[in-house]
């Protein structure tokens, strides 16, 4: 991985976070003023300051936030366009840093746009706006960690005792003591921490290993279970989100 990449640290531990965002930028000021405001909204950064290398990240990596600084010139409009067209950050949330940098037409709309010098206000402001769309965004792909058990039914035969690992709006991961084939048609069976209804899920065995080990993508989940199992998901996303950022999501939803 490229030496421009660089993860956030700081010397106390993070809090939980609600998002993780992708800042491109080679600009010193700006990636600090980015980093100091997303900090106070629990978003963790990572900070590209190369084109190529964001290529690449927008292809391999989930962000729930973009932010792309239009002084790198007009090939951050690939980035951008990259961006909309990824399997995993088509829906993500842009923002592009704009300042005199002339003649740049932008086909592919970012979601906000913020104009240097940058103040904290004005960006804590945008971020307030943005943070529904980040946290439901994060929701989707939210894998929660969950150690219960599971039954994995193949092709309608006998039940396969198996430990649940996490669990997601899109699929689950489990522990068994035998292994799947990759592209089974499955059935899951559970019941989730608090709740009294069974999930009985038609899903796909999507990867497996040989300890065991399986990716199990859903296929069909019922409407009613769907919303109960988001509704769950996201009660144990505020959970663990600090409370004056909650109460701000609260607010703008």
């Amino acid at each position: 991985m490229s030496t421009n990449l660089r993860s956030q640290a700081v010397d106390r531990p993070l809090p939980a976070i609600v998002g993780r965002a992708l800042l491109v930028s080679n600009d010193s000021i700006v990636v600090e003023q980015l980093i100091t405001s997303m900090q106070q909204f629990a978003i963790a950064a990572d900070v590209c300051s190369d084109l190529p290398t964001a290529l690449s990240l927008v292809s391999t990596r989930k962000f729930e936030a973009i932010v792309l600084d239009l002084a790198l010139g007009e090939q951050v409009i690939r980035v951008l366009e990259r961006i909309r067209l990824s399997s995993s950050n088509s829906n993500s949330m842009i923002v592009a840093i704009v300042d005199s940098y002339p003649g740049m037409e932008l086909k592919t709309a970012p979601n906000f746009i913020i104009a240097k010098p940058l103040t904290e206000t004005l960006v804590g402001s945008v971020l307030k706006a943005a943070l529904g769309l980040i946290i439901r965004d994060y929701r989707r792909y939210f894998r929660c960690p969950l150690e219960i058990p599971i039954v994995i039914q193949i092709d309608g035969k006998a039940e396969i005792p198996c430990q649940m690992m996490n669990l997601s709006e899109g699929g689950l991961a489990v522990n068994a003591t035998v292994t799947f084939d990759p592209g089974a048609q499955v059935k899951a069976g559970f019941t989730l921490p608090g709740e009294t209804t069974r999930f009985d899920i038609d899903a796909e065995i999507c990867w497996c290993d040989k300890k065991g080990r399986a990716g199990v993508q859903f296929r069909t989940v019922p409407p009613e279970q769907k919303l109960q199992l988001q509704d769950w998901l996201s009660r144990k996303i505020e959970q663990g989100i600090p409370e004056p950022i909650a109460r701000l999501f609260q607010k703008v939803q």
